[in-house]
């Protein structure tokens, strides 16, 4: 392939999560990875920056590139797997080199252990899920499932793993309040596992709701940033075989949605941009705002924006009108769709912003609970089935706005409690 070619292949490369391929002469597949940025990852091999001698004789020997969208990390993970195990890729050796199938082993002790097993042996009580094809691909599940559910996979009372100050770990041996919360862990790993999706969802939001109703709304926060990690782990969950078949599959259901969405909504044209607010607070302190922006149906990361809310009180029809206000000033291209993250009041606390600026663009609101859909000039509610593609592509942008916020406002939280430990030292 020529070198313009090639650079054209390059500029054309997603910034989404999924698969590339790297192809040599005689279509040649090279190299099969995965990333949840694909142009970003591939632009690293040509960057040629601290590149090992394999990297070099791989990008030298590149001609052509493809690649396949997926939905989540997790999709990825598997469709890759399942790529190396029917090419047998050149480059891809260690994967390659997996002999024997793996399981992943969580043991029987006080506190249980996740490990990798190759041994099928049946033990009491022990709890083996898999085989799995590899040891990176396991190793990526297991990786992915800690981010969710945090687990131990070391016997040292004594001292805590480097995972404890990631806060991957619990440290189970700290206090029996931390084994609780562990072995709550543990059994929630074996439901995930397991495919018992409904039954954790389930669970977890009998948890939530708990802890909201003691006023324990750091708690409940917690908990509900464990249901949106799995909601977007697996409510988009398709087989590697779906995107084998269908190459395109991303880009399909991605616009299916979108038109789905005009015809909900009422919009003139399938929005092409859209942007959702999300507030994250605990009794109105250390309130924090976000701004997620879609284009064309996917997450565009590098548009998303915080707002550190200057209104100090637990009025979130304030916050949101904040917010907006806010966002009107900046001079960033405006959205075909404004999605809020309430009700009818922070919708309307939404629509009063944008009045007073003269803007026209089409606000909704996206109700929790019910997922209740507000639309202006709309007495009641639209409510739509949990598979209607409108609804779909509304709780993923609502989820990705309540992760950013969230997320926003405990790095608010850390700070605030850095400062007052320093002024006490």
């Amino acid at each position: 392939m020529a070198g313009k070619t090639l650079k054209s292949k390059l500029s054309n490369l997603p910034n989404s999560a999924g698969i590339y391929l790297f192809y040599g002469k005689n279509k040649r597949l090279l190299y099969v990875g995965k990333s949840i940025a694909i142009r970003k990852r591939v632009m690293s091999y040509f960057s040629f920056k601290n590149s090992g001698p394999k990297t070099k004789m791989l990008v030298n020997n590149i001609l052509d590139i493809k690649f396949i969208k997926v939905f989540s990390e997790f999709e990825a993970v598997l469709l890759e797997a399942e790529l190396i195990k029917k090419h047998q890729p050149f480059y891809n050796i260690q994967a390659k080199d997996d002999k024997t199938p793996l399981y992943i082993k969580i043991s029987n002790e006080t506190i249980p252990l996740i490990t990798l097993s190759r041994k099928i042996k049946k033990q009491n009580k022990v709890f083996l899920v898999g085989p799995f094809a590899s040891t990176k691909t396991t190793k990526e599940i297991l990786r992915i499932i800690r981010k969710i559910f945090p687990y131990c996979q070391h016997m040292n009372p004594k001292k805590p793993c480097l995972y404890v100050h990631l806060g991957l770990c619990p440290y189970p041996y700290l206090s029996e309040d931390n084994q609780k919360i562990y072995k709550d862990n543990i059994k929630n790993i074996k439901k995930l596992l397991n495919g018992k999706i409904s039954t954790l969802r389930q669970h977890l939001t009998v948890k939530m709701k708990s802890y909201s109703n003691m006023h324990k709304y750091e708690k409940a926060n917690e908990i509900k940033s464990q249901i949106n990690k799995i909601e977007l782990l697996l409510n988009e969950y398709h087989i590697p075989n779906d995107f084998l078949d269908q190459p395109t599959l991303v880009d399909d259901l991605t616009y299916f949605r979108l038109k789905d969405l005009k015809k909900v909504c009422g919009l003139k044209n399938i929005p092409k941009r859209m942007e959702c607010y999300d507030i994250s607070n605990i009794l109105g302190k250390d309130a924090a705002g976000s701004m997620v922006v879609f284009e064309n149906g996917t997450p565009a990361k590098h548009l998303y924006r915080k707002f550190k809310i200057k209104f100090n009180s637990q009025d979130d029809y304030q916050m949101i009108k904040e917010v907006i206000s806010r966002r009107i000033k900046n001079k960033w291209p405006l959205a075909d769709l404004i999605i809020i993250d309430g009700g009818r009041g922070q919708l309307n606390s939404a629509i009063s912003a944008l009045d007073k600026s003269s803007l026209s663009i089409p606000v909704i609101s996206l109700a929790k609970k019910y997922e209740e859909i507000y639309v202006p000039n709309r007495i009641s509610p639209i409510l739509l089935p949990q598979d209607r593609p409108a609804r779909q592509i509304l709780e993923s942008i609502r989820n990705e706005a309540h992760r950013f916020a969230l997320s926003y406002h405990r790095l608010l939280r850390s700070k605030i409690l850095l400062e007052s430990v320093s002024n006490i030292r």
